[in-house]
């Protein structure tokens, strides 16, 4: 057994436990006497007859797996090789109790032989064509998803868990031929308990880019943890566990997860816990090292924790490597995670985002960088890619609906505006109001407090009234549903469910990129912040007397970028926010001011600039 303890913390603790975990299963070749032995002769060779005897004490057997389960053996392939690898002998058993069995196999007598014994593929044929070692370790098991390993077992048709045995042997005729063959766990196992502290409320939880295909020997584990061995279907080939959201956990809760191997390497730069972080994950496997995300809050806060898998060696006793962050298989990780009640502020051992929220009812944090450049993998930094950057991260904020339906990070602001940077209407009609708008939950705006909380009618409107958006004569509507970023292949985007969907944004997401990524002093910023909650009605200035640089470093980057810059004194921006059955809100950009508007829909030629959530 180890275990790491991390000490000396103010508001998280984390401690993780790894043990090996073998079987209670074993397993014997055992030469049988008298009739058994066959002396068929083969040249010079001759075969022999050789059993394998289970000692196993498991319960009923199930496909799925689960801590009851995880031990149980139904099925059993046992191979043979012999010295240069090639298949001297095999056997399937098709069905396995829980009492002493003994199977015959037949093979030849041979020296520096390998015995595979391989469990719960369920089918005779998984490994037809196999007749060298090579072929063997070649072969791998694909999921999927990532649930599919606690749903319905390691691979299509199989029993349970896949285990794996191996030995080294010299089968002689007449001989002994008995050998113990321990059998492991192709997975490996990890839980989790998060307790939070009073006054802290854990919201959700996810773990995350576990990969989605292994191999079933361990023959491709590097010799060391420097070296990254991608998942063998491929480097894109990881995936994330569903979301568990919508909780109001006030206690403590647990969790366990089956996930394949992850040999995403290792950073030399991470020697102690605190520097165990995102910023230190393998720059080789940046989008590929598991990690645990948990979601919390708080009186005034919320916090997003990324929690990295690993940190021990795979020997036969595991030992401290905090540089590692492979996660091996057959390894037992437990983990403990304390949440204090000030949102991990003063803990940097664990990556986190714990900000204080905009005051908005009914949001999540999530874990995107504000300014960052969003690229098209998911990924984010601050250096513009041609071809693959989406645009800039503007709030790392995410409503209840962008949460439930999977988006995780932030929001993002489109490159360039819409309708090649033409102005145009909000709709062609003076009156055409967003159908069951106030019903619907999304109340006309009437001041500075009202327009702020409204992060809502533009995404919302996608699935409530997807005829509405798409309808050409809404323009405003229209033309930031069918924007084209000129970015393809996005692996983030899932448009059923809106995530990664351009989107015509509401009076909120304007407002969020005028203050998140506008330059501001602390007395403009202490301004903006009192603004949130005013009740000074629609046509004032949220700020003033500005000097006339605090788009700047904005339209830095989007000149960098090839967008089109916020450009002041010509800045009128539409709104997905309504101010009446008539009226539509509008967002004005100035050298000097800010100014928070309204405008008859079809009253107004103004720039649109689309927004997604992801």
């Amino acid at each position: 057994m180890f275990s790491i303890i991390m000490k000396n913390i103010t508001h998280i603790t984390y401690s993780l436990s790894v043990s090996f975990v073998q079987i209670s299963l074993c397993l014997f070749l055992a030469s049988c006497a008298g009739d058994d032995i066959s002396l068929a002769s083969q040249g010079d060779e001759a075969t022999t007859m050789v059993k394998l005897t289970f000692c196993i004490s498991d319960g009923n057997q199930t496909r799925a797996i689960t801590s009851a389960n995880e031990n149980i053996v139904s099925d059993i392939t046992v191979m043979v090789f012999d010295a240069e690898g090639s298949l001297i002998g095999s056997k399937y058993v098709s069905s396995v109790a829980a009492t002493s069995v003994s199977v015959p196999v037949t093979t030849r007598s041979a020296t520096g032989c390998t015995i595979y014994a391989i469990a719960n593929t369920g089918s005779s044929s998984y490994f037809a064509g196999v007749n060298t070692i090579s072929k063997l370790n070649t072969m791998y098991t694909t999921l999927a998803s990532a649930d599919v390993l606690e749903s319905s077992g390691s691979i299509v048709g199989s029993t349970g868990a896949l285990m794996i045995g191996k030995a080294s042997a010299n089968i002689t005729t007449g001989g002994a031929n008995q050998f113990a063959i321990p059998l492991y766990h192709q997975c490996s196992k990890f839980g989790f308990t998060i307790t939070p502290a009073s006054g802290v409320t854990i919201t959700g939880y996810q773990l995350c880019n576990v990969p989605l295909s292994s191999y079933i020997t361990d023959s491709h584990v590097p010799v060391t943890a420097s070296v990254v061995a991608g998942p063998p279907a491929g480097a894109s080939s990881y995936g994330n566990f569903t979301a568990v959201t919508d909780l109001s956990q006030t206690t403590a809760l647990s969790k366990t997860y089956y996930v394949y191997e992850n040999l995403c390497g290792s950073n030399s730069n991470a020697t102690t816990q605190v520097l165990r972080n995102s910023s230190n994950v393998p720059v080789s496997a940046s989008a590929s090292a598991s990690y645990l995300l948990v979601n919390a809050k708080g009186h005034g806060w919320a916090s997003a924790y990324k929690i990295y898998l690993g940190g021990v060696t795979n020997a036969a006793t595991p030992v401290t490597d905090l540089t590692n962050f492979n996660v091996y298989r057959n390894l037992n990780y437990q983990c403990n995670i304390n949440l204090g009640a000030n949102g991990g502020n003063g803990d940097v051992r664990v990556t986190y985002t714990a900000t204080v929220t905009s005051g908005r009812s009914n949001m999540y944090m999530g874990d995107a960088t504000i300014g960052n450049y969003l690229y098209a993998d998911g990924s984010d930094g601050t250096t513009f890619k041609s071809g693959q950057t989406v645009g800039i991260i503007y709030s790392s904020e995410l409503t209840q609906a962008q949460y439930n339906a999977g988006c995780r990070h932030g929001r993002v602001m489109a490159l360039k505006n819409t309708n090649n940077s033409i102005y145009c209407y909000w709709s062609s009609s003076y009156n055409s109001p967003y159908t069951d708008h106030s019903s619907a939950g999304h109340p006309y705006v009437s001041d500075f407090m009202t327009s702020f909380a409204d992060v809502n009618s533009g995404y919302d409107a996608m699935s409530a009234n997807s005829s509405y958006v798409a309808n050409s004569s809404n323009y405003a509507w229209y033309y930031c549903k069918t924007y084209n970023d000129g970015v393809a292949s996005k692996t983030f985007v899932n448009a059923p469910n809106n995530v990664g969907v351009w989107y015509f944004p509401s009076v909120g997401d304007l407002w969020d990129i005028m203050e998140n990524l506008g330059t501001w002093t602390d007395d403009q910023k202490t301004t903006l912040i009192s603004q949130r909650s005013s009740t000074m009605g629609v046509g004032n200035y949220i700020i003033q007397n500005l000097d006339g640089t605090y788009l700047n470093a904005l339209n830095s980057k989007l000149s960098v970028a090839g967008g089109d810059q916020i450009v002041p004194d010509n800045g009128y921006f539409w709104c997905a926010s309504e101010y009446s059955s008539e009226s539509a809100m509008v967002l004005r950009f100035n050298s000097s001011f800010v100014r928070l508007n309204s405008n008859y829909k079809n009253g107004g030629n103004y720039y649109l600039r689309p927004v997604l959530a992801f």
